[in-house]
């Protein structure tokens, strides 16, 4: 299967159709990964945010034995550091970091059960920033209504905040990185342990991150 055609069939997988343009025979090929970890901001990012929890799913076409193609999803928190929140007082500030990215997965030594592996590739990544302030009103009293909204009433009232600054930055990016993973048992699954470079050029401050990512793949 040509690279293209690999790339294409990603996507279809993605919608649930990988059929459309796989054989049965090479529906084995197909592999998915599901992982969590911590992300690290560096260089200039790590002057505002600091580490947060990060998730990454993906699905892969395996062309050769060492050879893989994977469309992934990445999310990451990226909290502001002391500094900054000292400076907005009572205010309250987040950011979140998303990003799909097409990756080319090379693995070695592919007859042990241990294969170490080199990753990365390139896509979109997508950067969400708020700032917010308790409302004057405070809290409202839960109601059946915000069952919409999968609100939480834990202690019978929802605690209001309001928006007062926003942003949401979007630039092409890249990864760089590599692991190691081993299968578990007999079985097709393989943990794995992953370290990846993240780099999105925004406008401003842009986002260079070192997430590591501990894992499922099969």
């Amino acid at each position: 299967m040509s690279t293209h055609l690999a790339l294409g069939c990603l996507f279809l997988m993605a919608l649930g159709n990988p059929r459309l343009c796989l054989g049965e025979d090479e529906l084995s090929r197909l592999t998915a990964s599901i992982g969590a970890g911590v992300n690290t901001p560096i260089g200039q990012t790590a002057d505002f945010t600091h580490s947060g929890g990060a998730l990454a799913a993906g699905l892969g076409y395996r062309w050769s034995t060492n050879q893989t193609v994977l469309l992934q999803y990445y999310f990451s928190t990226m909290p502001f550091n002391g500094a900054i929140i000292g400076q907005l007082g009572f205010l309250k500030p987040s950011s979140n970091l998303y990003s799909v990215t097409i990756n080319y997965k090379r693995e070695f030594r592919y007859s042990s059960p241990t294969r170490p592996y080199l990753i990365g590739g390139a896509g979109w990544y997508h950067r969400v920033a708020t700032i917010t302030r308790p409302s004057a009103v405070g809290e409202i009293l839960c109601s059946s209504g915000l069952a919409f909204w999968d609100i939480a009433c834990l202690e019978g009232t929802v605690p209001l905040d309001k928006v007062v600054a926003g942003s949401t930055s979007n630039a092409p990016g890249f990864n760089a990185g590599g692991g190691l993973s081993r299968r578990i048992g007999k079985t097709p699954a393989r943990w794995y342990v992953e370290v990846r470079y993240h780099y999105a050029p925004y406008q401003g401050v842009a986002t260079a991150a070192v997430p590591v990512m501990i894992g499922l793949t099969w």
